[in-house]
């Protein structure tokens, strides 16, 4: 019985053995890994590039790894692990600082950032958008995240103008955009509806970027005599899978309503179906507030 006891813990020895090994590979490659991000990062400065952040590539990739993994091992590890990675890589290519507006003061807005980036990530809070652009202008921080308004509210008297900040974004000069949404894992329950009850939308100045598959924030300007189910109806005539997230009258422009809409794929402003959606019968003005890579549903 003893020598069946001292086989067994010789075997759990060999392949405890095999388990550092394989962790010491994975070290090595780590390193090897971040040596090349190093080399990515200087090229990037070489050509003038100032926000190195490719959020749809790492998105893309991460997928991609996702349908190269055994199905014994869970997808949401697979998004955790790379996650970590990239975001060791985009700290190690470029000084990056964020800033969350929270004024509610919301526990859930840094945790969700730090759960996408990491815990060393510089992260403050900051409750004037007007400020938080003028950060992001003098590259005290290079990344805002906003939180995604909750729902419709149409009753104006109940409405959290703090949700507003899409507005002020609509009009900054700067080449803000938003490029990613976060959490970037999506659960499914029994019924196939997604539960989520906070995503916060990440912003920088930097140019579009297209993924493989994504989201757009629109930001519609109309006149208050058009009802919301015309402006829907247009959408619709203009080819948008589309989902109004808010819509706002402002106490100091009152023959306007401004909404925030969702729509599936990839617009820029000067897209050609833009222009049509502009043309259409409520006549909006329109500007596409940035993209974000669909997230992935586990």
């Amino acid at each position: 019985m003893e020598n069946q006891h001292n086989k067994s813990d010789d075997a759990l020895l060999i392949l405890r053995q095999e388990i550092d090994k394989i962790d010491n590979q994975i070290i090595k490659l780590l390193s090897q890994r971040m040596e090349v991000v190093k080399q990515v990062g200087e090229l990037k400065k070489n050509n003038n590039e100032k926000f190195f952040i490719r959020a749809n590539r790492e998105a893309d990739m991460i997928k991609d790894l996702i349908k190269k993994t055994d199905s014994s091992f869970p997808k949401s590890v697979i998004v955790n692990i790379w996650r970590k990675i990239i975001a060791s890589a985009n700290m190690t290519e470029q000084s990056l600082n964020i800033v969350i507006h929270n004024p509610k003061n919301i526990a859930d807005y840094p945790y969700l950032v730090k759960d996408y980036y990491n815990q060393e990530i510089p992260i403050s809070l900051n409750d004037s958008v007007t400020k938080i652009v003028q950060e992001i202008e003098s590259n005290q921080v290079q990344i805002a995240a906003f939180a995604l308004p909750k729902g419709e509210v149409d009753n104006n008297d109940k409405l959290d103008i703090s949700e507003n900040w899409w507005i002020n974004l609509a009009n900054n000069k700067l080449g803000i955009r938003v490029f990613a949404k976060i959490p970037f894992i999506e659960i499914a329950d029994k019924k196939l509806e997604i539960s989520c009850d906070v995503n916060l939308v990440l912003v920088a100045s930097k140019e579009p970027e297209k993924s493989s598959q994504d989201n757009s924030l629109l930001y519609l300007e109309v006149a208050k005599d058009f009802s919301k189910s015309e402006v829907l109806l247009a959408l619709s005539n203009g080819g948008f899978e589309s989902k109004i997230l808010k819509s706002v009258r402002l106490p100091q422009i009152d023959n306007v309503v401004f909404y925030l809409v969702e729509v599936r794929g990839f617009y820029v402003s000067e897209s050609q179906e833009i222009k049509e959606l502009s043309k259409s019968k409520p006549r909006p003005f329109v500007k596409v507030l940035g993209n974000y890579a669909t997230p992935i549903l586990i």
